[in-house]
C-alpha cells in the first residue's frame, strides 16, 4: 500500500491526486492520498517513508520507478 501526503495549505493536493492516479494504474498496490503537514510532499510504502519533496518541489512516477529500481524492487507494470 502507498500512501502519499501532501501540503493542503499550499495546494499540493493536485500533484498528489495525480501520482495517486498513475500509481493506481501502474503498481499492483493502491495508493491513496492524505492531507499532511506544511510544506509536505511524501511518498510512503507500507507505512515507511520512501522519497520525500515539498516546499514547491515534487517527484513523478519515474523517479519512484528508478529509486524502485535501485532497491531492487520491481513493483510497476506495463499497463
Amino acid at each position: 500500500m502507498w500512501k502519499i501526503k501532501y501540503c493542503s495549505s499550499w495546494n499540493y493536493k493536485p500533484q498528489a491526486t495525480s501520482l495517486s492516479a498513475v500509481i493506481n494504474n501502474m503498481f499492483p498496490d493502491t495508493s491513496e492520498i492524505e492531507e499532511g503537514e506544511k510544506g509536505q510532499f511524501e511518498l510512503f510504502q507500507s507505512g515507511v517513508s520512501f522519497m520525500k519533496a515539498g516546499h514547491g518541489k515534487f517527484f513523478d512516477l519515474e523517479d519512484v520507478k528508478k529509486k524502485l529500481s535501485e532497491s531492487g524492487q520491481d513493483l510497476f507494470t506495463n499497463r
